[in-house]
């Protein structure tokens, strides 16, 4: 099965509309502006943020609920233009990829990722399964992954999946403490890049077989993958180790042959070879949720040539810092060979002493 894009729409910083926004990132505009949702108060930061014209007064749940129906209605009207049956779309499922919302703005009790969603659904007349999915930045690609995995398994045929997230006092804040932000602006590719800039938006794909629709679909989803790259809460495993086992699931899945239907024999487009594939409802993952899970690592005879940099162990044996993966373990290296792990027996790191580094 081809999983296709039938539609898009979108809000962001830009413009209101998926093609609007598309003409002005090529036209190297920019949505970038001073921020007057809230005051950034102390935080050292610029107060430069991409914030999505036309819902003045509107915070939290009905912030949300403005940006994703904004998106949801281009997309949904464009789908019906593109040939897909208004009866599939409002019964569609529905994947919603949101970061943090704005639980970190609630004074009550604790509320659901998706507590604005009801809103939006009502207006629009959505009735079909909603799956919300969050993984930070990655949140609303997740849901165009998740979405695609159930069309391609046939479990739905066809699939509205959103991406949304505003901006919030409580994020602001966080990335600032982070030192994640930068004081002027962000500049992508830049060799003088000095962090990102916060923004707003929304985006809404529908996905659907390539096969069903009369005309040409905007795009086609090939292969899509996802994987973790965590060394520790804020920082990424600097190996690259995650994010290339991804890319290889996806380039796999790509080049794999598709069967006819989900039950058909032969190697299936949805996992590589090392992975029976199996509809994503029967699945569970620890990545957030999604079924997007990457294949089982394989045992690695140099496994253990990277703790060096995450243990390193002084001449009287005592460790000087800590590993987030193994906090009770230490490693040493030898010209022999790679580093070799030296389980602690209690809390003390016993490394060998006349260990010359590699």
């Amino acid at each position: 099965m081809r999983v296709a894009v039938a539609a898009a729409g979108a809000t962001t910083c830009l413009a209101g509309s998926a093609d609007s926004t598309w003409r002005k990132v090529r036209a190297g505009e920019s949505g970038l502006g001073p921020l007057t949702l809230f005051d950034p108060g102390s935080t050292g930061r610029s107060g430069t943020v991409g914030e999505v014209a036309g819902h003045a007064g509107l915070t939290g749940g009905p912030r949300l609920a403005a940006l994703a129906e904004a998106a949801l209605t281009e997309a949904l009207a464009e789908a019906e233009a593109a040939g897909v049956d208004r009866t599939e779309l409002t019964g569609a499922w529905v994947t919603v990829g949101v970061s943090l919302g704005d639980i970190f703005e609630q004074s009550g009790p604790d509320v659901e990722l998706d507590h604005f969603w009801g809103v939006v659904a009502a207006r629009l007349g959505l009735t079909g399964p909603v799956v919300v999915l969050s993984s930070a930045c990655s949140s609303g690609t997740d849901a165009v992954g998740y979405g695609a995995d159930l069309v391609a398994s046939g479990i739905a045929p066809v699939v509205v999946a959103v991406g949304v997230d505003s901006l919030e006092p409580g994020k602001y804040t966080g990335h600032s403490g982070l030192k994640t932000m930068s004081p002027d602006r962000c500049r992508p590719y830049d060799a003088d890049g000095d962090g990102t800039t916060l923004a707003e938006g929304a985006c809404a794909l529908v996905l659907t077989d390539a096969d069903r629709l009369p005309g040409t679909p905007l795009a086609e989803l090939r292969g899509w993958a996802a994987s973790t790259d965590i060394d520790a809460l804020t920082s990424p495993d600097l190996s690259g180790e995650g994010a290339a086992r991804m890319l290889r699931t996806a380039l796999e899945r790509a080049a794999a042959p598709r069967p006819t239907s989900p039950t058909s024999t032969g190697t299936a487009p949805a996992r590589p070879s090392t992975t029976s594939w199996r509809p994503p409802c029967t699945r569970r993952s620890s990545l957030s949720g999604t079924s997007l899970s990457p294949a089982p690592r394989a045992p690695s005879a140099t496994r253990w040539a990277r703790p060096a940099r995450w243990r390193r162990c002084s001449p009287r044996t005592r460790c000087v810092s800590g590993s987030p993966r193994r906090p009770r373990a230490c490693a040493s290296r030898t010209p022999a060979g790679p580093a070799r792990p030296s389980p602690p027996a209690s809390g003390r790191c016993r490394c060998p002493r006349a260990a010359p580094s590699a």
